[in-house]
């Protein structure tokens, strides 16, 4: 393994790529990105925050929260108003790729981040999970039939 060894000290080390190769093609790489992000990218709302929200009103931004004008929700709609609620609603690509990350901010903050939901707070969820009743009238019992050694 001697692939894996470090070299001497004071080893001149050259890429396996000549820098006169390496050094344009990486160069174009970026110019395409740059391009693509001035032409493409900016002229897009990825990345912005809601034009609704302000600062003022709403307090810190939140990504999971919705912004606009709030309707009924689909479930108090009644069947005759049906088509007019569906009529209300923004059917574009970027209206459904808001829902989805508004969707996906929600179901990060409530299951994956936040101090509720850590390892050591799951575990004594779990623990908590097997409560023994506190009545005293019960007490007996209950510490009997759990914990009863036959």
């Amino acid at each position: 393994m001697a692939w894996f060894r470090p070299p001497p000290p004071h080893t001149q080390l050259r890429p396996w790529v000549p820098d006169a190769i390496f050094i344009p093609i990486s160069r174009a790489i970026e110019r395409l990105g740059v391009y693509f992000y001035n032409r493409v990218l900016n002229k897009t709302e990825i990345g912005l925050f809601d034009k609704r929200w302000n600062k003022n009103v709403h307090g810190p931004y939140c990504h999971g929260r919705y912004y606009g004008k709030m309707d009924t929700k689909l479930m108090s709609v009644k069947l005759a108003d049906l088509p007019a609620w569906i009529g209300r609603r923004d059917k574009s690509i970027g209206a459904f790729y808001n829902e989805f990350m508004r969707n996906i901010y929600r179901v990060h903050n409530l299951y994956w981040s936040g101090p509720l939901y850590t390892p050591f707070v799951r575990f004594f969820a779990f623990l908590k999970s097997f409560k023994i009743p506190t009545n005293e009238k019960y007490r007996e019992n209950a510490i009997d039939t759990h914990f009863s050694v036959n």
